[in-house]
């Protein structure tokens, strides 16, 4: 009876060891069968967040190297430069009160503006230190603008570039021509980085170089039959800083945002032939300051991937923003008096605006 039950406990203990070395070796289960079912019944929150790294184009061997070209349509305007004041029923001898009078300008509340065009060519590299980027710009813009004005017989336009400014009938017609030249060189040292998934900045810094030439003449018909010329020339050293932004909406189109700031240490050549009845008075003023400058780009982007992932290409359309300050430093001379004093000062909020569009195509390699 006693061996009976040794065999029968015997056995059972066998079993359960069978049964547990059977668990711990299963053949796990396949990708095909069934997984089991969670009990959370909430979507995954987005994550993980830590995307502050360097921005990358996904190239297959990339070459950390890019170029790029604009294409650009810009409308300059430069406040200070008021030719005349035309009016409709005066003042003459006779009547010296001013009555219907329109400022003659290319002041920024002046519509007589054209769209003049320039380019912008640029290229760059990613440095194996923490992934900088090294970029260089260049940028060409020129402007000629004409306009002209003419009162009715009955009115005048009061010159605003000779010395003794009181009209007399006859005086009815005026014009002007404006030409300017920029070139502007920049280096920068930027880090472009994911901030999000979604979201790469790039904040810059660097050093600008930038002349604009700039040509004015003012001619008047009538008793006056003369012509004011003077020249305007900057050029200037400095700093620049900004940020790059580009904010990913998907299939390849992005938002971007580009604000930047510079401050040149510069010179100013101004030279100056302003009629006075018989005689012209010539200025010359050579000066150095600071001088700033800001600008603003925001528009949209689309880019895509080529040659099996080896190249990428964007391209992009800009709204573009750009204020030099303190750019007109002609002065005016005045003379409204019979004893031929003169008072003369600088043509006051004298900065210079450009603003358009831009449209580039750049290619990562």
């Amino acid at each position: 009876m006693s061996m009976n039950w040794s065999w029968k406990k015997t056995l059972s203990s066998s079993a359960l060891a069978l049964l547990a070395t059977t668990c711990v070796y299963a053949i796990p289960a396949g990708p095909c069968d069934p997984q089991p079912q969670t009990t959370c019944c909430e979507e995954p929150k987005p994550g993980p967040f830590a995307f502050v790294y360097p921005k990358d184009m996904n190239l297959a061997c990339p070459n950390d190297f890019y170029f790029y070209g604009d294409f650009l349509v810009l409308q300059p305007m430069e406040d200070g430069l008021v030719y005349g004041v035309k009016d409709t029923n005066g003042p003459s001898t006779t009547n010296p009160e001013l009555a219907g009078g329109k400022v003659l300008s290319f002041s920024s509340d002046n519509e007589d503006y054209s769209f003049d065009f320039g380019f912008r060519l640029g290229l760059g590299f990613l440095l194996n230190h923490d992934a900088w980027n090294m970029g260089m710009e260049w940028m060409w813009y020129r402007t000629n603008q004409d306009v002209s004005a003419k009162a009715a017989s009955t009115g005048v336009i009061i010159p605003q570039w000779i010395a003794t400014q009181a009209p007399v009938a006859g005086d009815n017609e005026a014009s002007q021509r404006w030409e300017m030249q920029m070139n502007v060189f920049d280096i920068a040292l930027g880090k472009p980085f994911h901030l999000s998934r979604y979201l790469v900045l790039e904040p810059f810094f660097g050093l600008r170089a930038a002349w604009i030439d700039q040509n004015y003449t003012a001619r008047y018909a009538g008793s006056y039959d003369t012509k004011f010329q003077a020249k305007n020339d900057f050029w200037g050293v400095g700093t620049r800083v900004g940020c790059k932004s580009e904010w990913a909406l998907g299939a390849g189109f992005e938002l971007l945002a580009h604000p930047s700031a510079s401050i040149l240490y510069a010179n100013f050549d101004v030279t100056e032939n302003l009629p006075s009845g018989d005689d012209t008075f010539t200025l010359d003023h050579d000066f150095y300051r600071n001088n700033s400058n800001l600008e603003l780009q925001l528009g949209l982007a689309w880019g895509t991937h080529l040659n099996d992932m080896q190249h990428h290409i964007k391209m992009q359309a800009l709204w573009e923003f750009q204020t030099w300050y303190d750019q007109n430093q002609l002065r005016k001379v005045i003379s409204n008096t019979p004893a031929g004093i003169y008072v003369n000062d600088t043509v006051p909020r004298g900065d210079l605006h450009l603003a358009g569009v831009s449209f580039r195509i750049l290619f990562d390699f």
